[in-house]
Parts: C-alpha cells; structure tokens; sequence
C-alpha cells in the first residue's frame, strides 16, 4: 500500500506497479502479482485513508483492468514466443532437448524478461522523437549491406562443430534469417505500443482531472439547492465538520462501526452520536413485539410443531398496525427456514457449496420484500435489476420503490453465497454507496423537475448479505456531505439451535422497514405542501442542469 502513498497517479503505469511489487513482495509470478495489485487497488477505492484523486484513480484502473494490465500481458506472449523459437532451434540442429538445455533456456528467459522490464521502462522516460531509429542503427550490417547473423550457441551451452554446421547450414541459416526477421517486426510492435500507451496515459490523466472538477462543482452546487431543507442535527454538523479537517476533499462520511474514519472519531463526538442514533432506532420497536418476538422464539418445538405454530399466529388487536405486519411477515417468510432446519446434514444454510441466488432468494430477499410491503408499502423486486440511477447502469440484487405517483427508488441492496471471499465484502460496500449517492441526486433532480418541496426527512436505503450476516444502512445528505449510517446488523439463523437469534434478525429488518416508512410519509407530506415560486424554481433548475 506504500507505493500508492508515496507515488504520484501519474506514475501508477502497469509496469512501474509490477516491478515494484516483485521488489517488495517476494512474488516474481506477474499473474499472482497482478491479483495481489487489483486486491490492493480495491481497498484503495474504498479507503477514506486515500484523497479523492487517488481513489478515483484506482477505481478508473479496476474499471479498465484488461487495457491497464495488457503491456504485461503483450510482454509474456512475447516470451512465450521466442521460448518456441529456441526450442524448434534445439530440434532444427538435430540435438535432444537435455534437462541442462531446458535449464539455460528458462535462464535465458528469465534474465530476457528483466531486461525487457529495463527497457520499457526507458522507453517510457525518453521522448516520442527519440525512440523511432534508423534502420542501419537497429541492425548489425557489414559493408555489404547483408545483415550478420547472430550466433545462437549460448542458448545450446555448447558450441557446434564444423560438422553439425555443414549439414544443417541450409535449414538453419534460412531459421535464423526469419528469425530475424521476427525480431525486426517486433521491435516495430513495439514503438508503436509505446506510443499508444502514451495516449492512453495523458487521456487518463485529462479524463481524472475534469472528473474531479466535476466532482467538487457538483457537491458545491447540491449543497447550494438543498440549503436548509433538509434536517441536520448539530451532532451531525459536528462530524461533517471533523471530516473536513481531515478528508476535506471526500464527499462520502462513512459512519459504518468498522470504517475507518468510524475509529478516528473522538470520544466527545461519538458519544451524542451514538445517542441521538440510538433514540432514532432502537426506540421504532415498541415494547409489546419486543416481547412477542422473545415468547415466540424461545419456544421448544419440532419442525411439525413450528409449522403448525406459525399457521395459528393471529394477531388480536387488528388496531395495532405494526403487529399486524409483523404478523404476516412471520406467517411468510418463517417457514423456509424451518423447512431448511429440518432437512438435517442436507439444510442449504450448513452447505457451503450452495450457491448465491438460491441463498439469497429463499432466505435473505423475501424478508426484505415482506418487511418492506407490509411496513412501508415499498414494492421491492429482486434479481439481476438495472436501473438508470446505478452507476454504469449496474444490475443490483435488489432494489425498491415508492408505490405512489412518484415511483423513487429508494433500496439498493447487494448480497453474496455462504462462503463468498473476503474481497467480495469490500467490492459491495464500495458499489452499495457509490449507487447510494447517484439515486441520492437522481431524487433531488426529479423531485426539482416536478417543482414540489423537498421532505424534511430524505434518506435511501442501502442493504448487504455478506455470508450469514446482513447490514442494512441508510444514506443521509448533510452539511455538504453523504453520511452512510448503519442501522443494525443480525446473523441469520442456520438450525434449530439458533431460534433466539430471529429476535435480533427479524427486528432489524423492521427498523430498516420503518426508516423507510418515515421517508415515504416525508415525501407524501411535501406533495401537499404549497409550490416554491416561479423564481425559486428556475433557479433550481439551472442548478440541476450543472449536477
């Protein structure tokens, strides 16, 4: 992760990041070198350590892997090619193929390879006008014109005699002029890749700078519209506020437990925070289905049992709505895992090997889609869904909307198989909050367009099943910047030993659900509320034309 520190974007070419990390790793394979630099690159996306320039720039490199990664590759068909051409120049002499040969050829090779890497690098420090030589410079000719050819008896380790010349003169002669030949056009190849990598490097680096323009215009120009519309808490002012003393070009705050600008945070800021966060949530479950949800599940009961136990839950004060709901959701999304628990060695949430959609479509999304529906009335779908509000029209796992005349998007949720890696957390956590600004702004600009007032209380919602464990999250606008809260996180149950743990499950679902039903009610209230003024209204749009 140093090299990314202390080095410039401009210098993160292909071929400086593999030498350096072949130096400092002790890995010399350039195919495990290049996995171990995506892993790296990955966690710098995603850092709050990194500026905005750096993280974009690693996120630009993931994005364009196969061209960012392609001299490296260009380089080893190159040697894979000419170990081929000493090998058919072993057998066009007539001698076998020794164990001693193969060794000086994979020598030879290998100190090829380093040379390569010096030269390439050379390469690129020298201008344009000077890499291009004559031809009479590039080849070794005598003074008749005729091209000398190289002597090939140190790829052998042994020196041919007058004999094995004589009989193979012809064959290997007309060999070594083709291989010359090769040699010729490859260096060709060659400064003609230079130069297109040249290219790409100086339309990156003008790509990230107006990108980063753009960036900073953009958040400048959000913070402008929204103003004082929407509610921030002094506790919330005094985080932005912190953050921009130390990531004062960053537009995300990260206040995830395990983030890292999470564990910078003082004490004295914390501890309001966490107040004013606890007040918020832990105060949606009323006391009664905190006590319902403990009675049900700590219950003693075989597989039949618990079917039969489900089908019988009846809710006896119909005024109550939420217990209503929790009703019906129990009733529809408790039975597959009881059938799950009760297929012994065969349950799918003790298998390892089972699969992401099958996991997440029999356990994880029809909690969410019964939480959401009978709690909020949000419609949410799942599946492989894209949308014009992701990020390079991405496809997410699911995601969720209004039913009412505006149809917002408000959910966005990622999720993966039981023994998914631990790369695969960080790359849904980075593509959830990114998603989670752009449909942020894609509600400002429509509900800007439809010239009606913004809710007090605007926030989407974000959800991750990492392994057994869900996260579920909501995304806020503040002081200038995006605020990532974490509104609960619960392990979902694998057999009948775990029954207590569906309290901690299913009650984080259903504050997840309430925050969104607050957010639903913000935006049916402002649809009543008297229009903002012609003026004000122009005004916002030329600023939305600028997002």
């Amino acid at each position: 992760m140093d090299f990314y520190k202390l080095n410039e974007i401009e210098d993160w070419a292909c071929i400086k990041v593999v030498k350096y990390y072949r130096a400092n790793s002790g890995q010399k394979t350039w195919t495990k070198v290049l996995d171990k630099i995506k892993k790296d690159l990955q966690i710098v996306a995603s850092d709050p350590a990194f500026d905005a320039r750096r993280k974009r720039k690693a996120q630009e490199i993931i994005d364009s892997w196969k061209i960012w990664t392609s001299p490296m590759k260009r380089n080893g068909s190159q040697y894979n090619l000419k170990y081929q051409k000493v090998e058919q120049q072993v057998l066009a002499t007539g001698n076998a193929v020794s164990v001693d040969n193969r060794r000086i050829i994979e020598k030879r090779r290998q100190e090829d390879q380093d040379d390569r890497e010096e030269t390439l690098d050379e390469r690129n420090k020298t201008p344009l006008t000077q890499k291009k030589k004559c031809k009479t410079e590039s080849e070794n000719r005598t003074k008749s014109g005729r091209t000398v050819v190289p002597n090939y008896s140190h790829f052998y380790g042994e020196s041919i005699t007058d004999d094995d010349a004589s009989e193979n003169s012809s064959s290997s002669s007309l060999d070594e002029l083709n291989d010359e030949l090769v040699t010729q056009k490859n260096d060709h190849f060659d400064e003609n890749q230079d130069i297109q990598i040249d290219n790409q490097n100086s339309s990156t680096l003008t790509a990230s700078s107006t990108i980063e323009t753009d960036v900073e215009s953009n958040q400048k120009s959000l913070k402008d519209l929204l103003g004082g519309n929407l509610y921030c808490s002094e506790n919330m002012k005094s985080i932005c506020q912190y953050h921009d003393t130390l990531y004062p070009d960053e537009n995300l705050i990260d206040l995830r437990p395990n983030s890292n600008y999470f564990k910078k945070l003082p004490f004295k800021i914390l501890e309001p925070y966490f107040k004013e966060l606890d007040d918020k949530i832990e105060n949606l479950i009323p006391l009664n289905i905190h006590e319902f949800l403990i009675e049900f599940f700590h219950q003693d009961l075989t597989s039949e049992e618990w079917h039969i136990k489900i089908d019988d839950l009846r809710c006896l004060d119909q005024n109550d709505w939420l217990m209503v709901s929790v009703i019906r959701i129990l009733r529809r999304t408790l039975p597959p895992f009881i059938m799950a628990f009760s297929m012994g060695a065969r349950n799918p949430l003790l298998n390892l090997a089972t699969l992401e959609k099958p996991h997440l479509n029999s356990f994880v999304h029809p909690c969410l889609q019964a939480s959401l529906w009978y709690i909020s009335a949000i419609c949410y779908e799942f599946g492989e869904i894209g949308s014009k509000n992701h990020v390079k029209r991405e496809c997410a796992d699911g995601v969720g909307h209004l039913n009412t005349a505006d149809k917002f998007q408000l959910v966005y949720m990622e999720g993966s198989r039981i023994n998914a890696k631990n790369d695969k957390e960080i790359t849904d956590a980075s593509k959830i909050s990114n998603n989670l600004q752009t449909i942020f702004i894609n509600i400002i600009k429509d509900n800007i367009k439809c010239r009606r007032r913004f809710p007090k209380t605007l926030a989407v919602f974000g959800g991750q099943s990492f392994r057994l464990r869900i996260h579920l999250q909501f995304l806020n606008y503040c002081e200038g910047k995006f605020c990532l809260n974490e509104v609960d996180n619960a392990n979902l149950p694998r057999d009948f030993t775990e029954m207590a743990d569906f309290v901690f499950f299913y009650e984080c679902v259903i504050k997840w659900a309430l925050l969104a039903r607050e957010v639903k009610e913000g935006f049916e209230k402002s649809r009543s509320q008297q229009r903002p003024s012609r003026l004000s209204y122009i005004n916002s749009l030329n600023v939305v034309n600028t997002l």
